[in-house]
């Protein structure tokens, strides 16, 4: 009896051990790093816009389910739009200042490759550790060329030093020297090999490049297989040296060659013909040419107005008068009295050029080759341009909910899936990027698309966007619940892999 009881006792026992360790199973679900609840998630490459959990673990994104998750934190995220970070295929900004204002505007990827730079593995060793946002850069043409003018050695990268000089030195308007040009190519080539993300190309800052030194560039792409950027030849309505011209000899030098070209800001390019420019791109790509473009959300541009763009017979070129002219210093359109005595002086006084209708910025959004891209620079106060500030957010705040000129997973594409997928085939990390789905890095945006906008406007443009509540770059918070996240700097360079 007494043996009787005491195995009932002990098989009593072993079933509340199994109970406990059935109950403990159900609870122990992964703990994730971070989870984001009931969010409106976008991802542009499967298609999805549902409601779902988001979580997070390190740097990648691990789950994007209906099912309940569990996190060590744990954020509601219902009325937020969860997507992937923003990538800028242009952007000048490179201070921490600037990466301030492009995080509260939804930026996790800034790249450097409309203009780029050389010496290449110096740009990135000095931003090592530094950077609250993922970087990169092209390789500059415009400055590997100078450097060969001004002499190989200490002087070439001295002179280097002051990139303000090299645009503006006389070397720009002229052609390499004969004994000098051989050597273009092998500084290309050993930017490409240090990590460059393809090569960009002032064209139209240096009017020294001959047509056969672009293809000869633009060839350095095609055999490394990654991607020429650049700023086009002209910007001109009018012939001869139109942007008509400069877009075919991009056209007929990816043909020739085979690379891929990519034409930078086709809106501030191209004015009231930029939608004909990008159905001139469309027709080649079907006949096999890989060219593509972007644009930002202004009607404005800026310009330095002692530069080419001003020389005599302007404003038939950009199809715009003196009025259209805003100082970036006083913020007031200009008098032919005032253009005059700023062209006659010294210094770099900028201009904005107000040439683009909301009808040509919203048709090049509309169109679904087109993609986003900030050109922003520094921040420089009210009187600069509000790109710089408030790119992305003016396309989800004005185009995409004011005026609906396109839809939010459509302008989501532009600005995360569309760049990534330009570059990813000699950048394996874009791969990984412009996704919200496991295994993508967790370079992540949540927005409230009812409020999401940008407050910079011209005459005020030191204004940072709003509506952006959290923004992950590689799982680390850079804005949490709408605040900056001071003293973190989780952004990591991003490098190109060239065949060789």
């Amino acid at each position: 009896m007494a043996g009787g009881r005491k195995a009932v006792m002990m098989r009593g026992a072993m079933l509340l051990a199994a109970a406990a360790l059935s109950a403990t199973g159900a609870r122990a679900e992964p703990v994730h790093d971070i989870v984001f609840t009931g969010a409106r998630a976008i991802d542009p490459e499967t298609g999805l816009d549902a409601i779902r959990n988001v979580a997070v673990d390190g740097d990648r994104i691990v789950a994007v389910t209906a099912a309940r998750l569990e996190g060590r934190r744990m954020i509601d995220a219902r009325g937020l739009v969860a997507a992937p970070g923003f990538i800028d295929l242009h952007s000048h900004a490179t201070t921490r200042e600037a990466a301030t204002y492009q995080v509260r505007d939804g930026v996790t990827t800034r790249l450097e490759l409309e203009i780029g730079t050389w010496p290449v593995a110096d740009w990135y060793q000095a931003k090592r550790g530094r950077e609250l946002l993922n970087y990169g850069t092209s390789v500059g043409h415009t400055a590997a060329r100078y450097y060969l003018q001004k002499g190989e050695g200490e002087a070439g990268l001295a002179a280097l030093r002051d990139p303000a000089e090299k645009f503006a030195a006389p070397e720009a308007d002229r052609p390499i020297a004969d004994a000098a040009y051989p050597r273009l190519a092998p500084l290309l080539e050993k930017g490409l090999e240090e990590g460059a993300i393809g090569i960009g190309s002032g064209t139209q800052y240096a009017p020294g490049i001959t047509h056969r030194e672009l293809l000869d560039v633009t060839r350095v792409a095609a055999q490394s297989k990654s991607c020429l950027f650049t700023h086009i030849r002209f910007g001109s309505l009018v012939e001869p040296d139109s942007t008509l011209e400069a877009v075919q000899e991009n056209i007929a030098n990816a043909a020739i060659t085979g690379a891929c070209v990519h034409i930078a800001h086709i809106n501030s390019m191209a004015m009231s013909e930029a939608p004909g420019m990008v159905a001139l791109m469309r027709d080649a790509r079907g006949r096999g040419v890989d060219i593509s473009t972007e644009t930002y959300p202004w009607g404005g541009s800026v310009d330095a107005v002692r530069s080419h763009f001003f020389d005599p017979g302007w404003e038939k070129r950009w199809g715009v008068g003196v009025g259209d002219l805003q100082s970036r210093s006083t913020g007031k359109r200009l008098t032919q009295a005032d253009f005059d005595a700023l062209r006659a002086g010294s210094g770099d006084d900028g201009i904005i050029m107000h040439m683009n209708s909301e009808a040509t910025i919203a048709a090049l959004l509309a169109d679904p080759t087109v993609i986003v891209a900030s050109d922003g620079g520094r921040i420089e106060g009210p009187n600069g341009h509000p790109r710089s500030a408030g790119t992305f957010a003016r396309v989800l705040g004005h185009y995409v909910r004011e005026t609906k000129a396109l839809g939010l997973s459509e302008a989501i594409r532009k600005m995360t899936l569309a760049p990534a997928q330009r570059l990813q085939s000699f950048v394996p990390a874009m791969a990984r990027k412009g996704r919200l789905q496991p295994g993508a890095d967790a370079d992540i945006v949540l927005f409230d698309p009812t409020t999401v906008g940008t407050r910079a406007t011209y005459g005020d443009a030191a204004r940072a966007s709003e509506g952006f509540r959290y923004v992950m770059v590689n799982g680390v918070f850079v804005v949490d619940g709408g605040e900056l996240v001071e003293g973190v700097t989780p952004g990591r360079p991003i490098r190109s892999e060239i065949a060789r």
